[in-house]
């Protein structure tokens, strides 16, 4: 998806308005002085909605339950982006009794009940019925995306590339993490899952792996995921080459835009993503409910 971007100046207020390539409904008029959305027609649910579904797709749960426009989900409790309750389409029926479906449908399996909002989320008012029940913000995360006009798309010979998964890669991205060695297994099983193209990225230092990313292709879109650097080697450049030779593989397979997701409180994060031009496109929450073990 591309945006074609015009100029408007409306009360000293800069804005753009882009217009989606696929659906071309109407403009999407995105004030980047406040950053609010006015919404005009269907562009700005299309465009939450498209990015949404390649992501899901780029990090798949093991289980997916589709319940009336919910998209539940469940990988053993392994990343929140795999272990909650995606609200993409359209909702029909009584928001308080699928509240309740899927919080049993999670106790059940052992995972603290999730949702993931959007400013897209069916019916109306669910993220505030959620708060009444509860449910806290666990955790806000800017989604942003690049135009990959100007990435060349020869990648850094110095930087390793593969496009198979294998446990060595696995083994260097729990360490840097410092995650649960005893969730390998689920770790494998959900990149397993990713039927798109791929690309794993590793950093080496000597003998040791620096760093690591995590690259996904659906479409037109590289989709940028898992990036981590050795706590000796942050504010390096690792982080940066690693998105690089990403955005590079992207360009050369064909995408045209990428995506990454970062949490709003990640601010090394956030200057690199900045620096290398990506743009907020929307910001989404994961509300969660504690319940007794």
């Amino acid at each position: 998806m591309n945006w074609n971007v015009k100029k408007l100046k409306i009360k000293n207020y800069e804005l753009r308005k882009y217009y989606c390539h696929i659906c071309i409904v109407a403009p999407l008029v995105n004030c980047h002085n406040c950053y609010s959305s006015i919404i005009i027609g269907n562009s700005l649910f299309t465009m939450i909605r498209r990015f949404e579904e390649i992501s899901n797709n780029a990090w798949p749960a093991l289980q997916t339950i589709q319940y009336d426009g919910w998209i539940l989900r469940f990988a053993n409790g392994v990343t929140k982006r795999s272990n909650s309750v995606s609200l993409l389409y359209p909702s029909t029926l009584d928001p308080e009794v699928k509240i309740g479906y899927c919080e049993n449908l999670f106790i059940f399996r052992r995972i603290t009940p999730c949702f993931k909002i959007t400013t897209m989320a069916d019916p109306a008012g669910i993220d505030q019925r959620l708060k009444s029940r509860g449910y806290f913000i666990h955790s806000t995360i800017s989604f942003q995306s690049l135009d990959l006009a100007g990435i060349p798309p020869e990648p850094y010979n110095e930087i390793a590339l593969e496009t198979e998964l294998h446990h060595g890669w696995i083994d260097d991205f729990i360490r840097m993490n410092e995650f649960d060695k005893n969730k390998k297994a689920t770790y494998i099983s959900i990149m397993e899952q990713v039927y798109t193209p791929k690309c794993l990225v590793s950093m080496v230092s000597g003998r040791t792996t620096i760093g690591v990313g995590f690259g996904v292709l659906e479409d037109h879109f590289i989709g940028i995921f898992d990036i981590v650097v050795d706590k000796a080697y942050r504010n390096t450049g690792v982080g940066y080459h690693i998105v690089d030779n990403i955005l590079r593989w992207g360009k050369k397979m064909g995408a045209e835009t990428a995506y990454l997701q970062v949490l709003t409180d990640n601010n090394p994060a956030i200057s690199l993503y900045e620096k290398m031009g990506f743009k907020e496109c929307y910001q989404y929450w994961y509300r969660m409910k504690k319940y007794p073990s």
